[in-house]
């Protein structure tokens, strides 16, 4: 930094933070801030890396020295730095912290800095060699070249490396909140630590606190949202605050699973990829597999509307529903195996699609995007997306990991599908529309076949109930 004798258009405070061995001077540029355009560069995530290590073995780490202030300002957005201290004005040479666009120019010119180096992964001021290989020797030799390639490259950028921070050829290595290991990816101990001390809530608030944090674990815990369900009453409108045996036993069965965690293998984009999905009555569930093994799961539940669909159109959700949630891994494959152990759907999969209904046929359209060979498994043999399925995570606005952004973006495609009511399209007055609907809830017919509706009718015809045999089956 340097001093400023001159006026200038922006003047920021000045910020102390403590750090282990020294203070850090920053600036509070809060105004500054809401008049800057940010870059709008896509932040790296743990996500765009796991696909990368299916034969990883030694996970070295470095992390950038003092990254921000590796990148030269030039003189007017130097000037727009300027904050007070004691022996009067000074402006930052090098790019502050504090600033809202610092963690975008960063990443940006340290992404362009190490371009091209193959096994290098970069997010944030953290930078990963990973060592492949079918074997300890084959992933140590490939280490030695690409952390080679790495110092080379970081001395003819000048891109400093810290010191303090290295691991240096090591089997395990904690990245961005996860465990990374030649076995597959493991959650964080700190991460779990937390969970087993933390104390039992007295509030809404520490609910919200609770269930928020288990979440961000999700991805090992497949049964965390039965588990959390009597939790989740306590959120409900107008719900008073009562603390139940039934509640302290969830927590502690959270806790449980927060202890005994399974390992997820890494994706391998050369392999085979299988989704596998199933609806319940209040759920969906799916698991992304390669070679019989879990790659990612999810669950969801169903929104009241959804819960009334026919069974045949829950189950055409679930595989819209683990298509879009795992779009990252099935988007331009040329062929992705859905397994479902409802049979009808095979059917309709292999039909026109104008012979669908119309509620199918807006799903049918949304699957055009993924090259699907949808296969029948029976029911038993799917345990996992059975399970997740009865084992489903709210929709809700609270942020969770496991939250159901593919679903709620699966009802905005299909709000108009939803609200046809063809009721308004009956040419009857409104006291002969009561008629209707009182004698129809007399009608044991009727009601058979609303019943068959919802529920999903059976393959075979002889299974179907007499009264219901001469409607026609539109599942099949």
């Amino acid at each position: 930094m340097t001093s400023v004798t001159k006026p200038t258009d922006w003047i920021s405070n000045m910020v102390i933070v403590k750090k282990t061995e020294k203070l850090r001077v920053c600036i509070d540029p809060k105004h500054l801030n809401q008049a800057l355009k940010r870059s709008q560069y896509i932040m790296p995530t743990l996500e765009d890396v796991l696909y990368k290590l299916p034969k990883a073995r030694i996970f070295p780490l470095v992390d950038a020295r003092d990254a921000f202030l590796q990148c030269k300002l030039d003189e007017e957005s130097s000037l727009m730095t300027t904050f007070w201290t004691p022996w009067g004005q000074k402006r930052w040479l090098k790019l502050p912290f504090g600033v809202s666009v610092a963690p975008e120019i960063y990443q940006r010119k340290q992404y362009e800095l190490l371009a091209g180096l193959k096994g290098i992964e970069p997010i944030a001021d953290d930078v990963l060699i990973v060592g492949c290989g079918d074997t300890d020797e084959e992933a140590e030799r490939d280490h030695d070249v690409k952390l080679l390639a790495l110092m080379e490259r970081c001395r003819s950028v000048k891109l400093r490396l810290g010191l303090k921070k290295l691991q240096f050829n090591v089997k395990n290595v904690h990245f961005h909140g996860h465990l990374l290991s030649a076995k597959g990816l493991k959650p964080d101990p700190d991460k779990v630590r937390a969970i087993l001390d933390m104390p039992n809530p007295s509030d809404a608030k520490g609910v919200q606190r609770l269930i928020g944090f288990a979440n961000y674990l999700a991805k090992f815990m497949p049964h965390l949202s039965a588990v959390c369900e009597p939790l989740r009453r306590l959120l409900d409108k107008d719900t008073p605050w009562h603390w139940l045996p039934k509640h302290e036993a969830a927590v502690q069965e959270m806790k449980s699973l927060a202890s005994s965690m399974p390992v997820l293998r890494y994706y391998d984009v050369m392999k085979p990829v299988t989704i596998q999905s199933d609806s319940s009555q209040r759920g969906l569930g799916c698991c992304l597999m390669q070679e019989g093994q879990p790659v990612a799961f999810a669950s969801g539940a169903l929104t009241p509307t959804e819960q009334n669909y026919a069974q045949i159109e829950k189950e055409c959700l679930s595989i819209v529903f683990s298509c879009q949630r795992f779009h990252h891994y099935l988007y331009g494959r040329d062929l992705v195996t859905a397994e479902t152990d409802h049979k009808p759907l095979i059917a309709i999969f292999s039909k026109p699609l104008l012979n669908a209904p119309k509620r199918l046929q807006s799903m049918l359209l949304t699957l055009q995007n993924y090259s699907l060979k949808v296969i029948y498994k029976p029911g038993p043999e799917m345990y996992i997306s059975d399970t997740l399925s009865r084992a489903t995570t709210q929709c809700t606005g609270r942020g969770t990991v496991y939250q159901r952004q593919a679903i709620c973006s699966l009802q905005q495609e299909q709000q108009d599908v939803q609200q046809i009511n063809q009721a308004d399209y009956l040419n009857v007055t409104d006291d002969r529309l009561a008629q209707i609907r009182q004698h129809t809830d007399k009608d044991e017919h009727l009601q058979s076949l609303k019943s068959m509706a919802l529920a999903g009718w059976p393959y075979l015809k002889e299974e179907t109930p007499f009264t219901v045999r001469e409607y026609p089956n539109l599942s099949r």
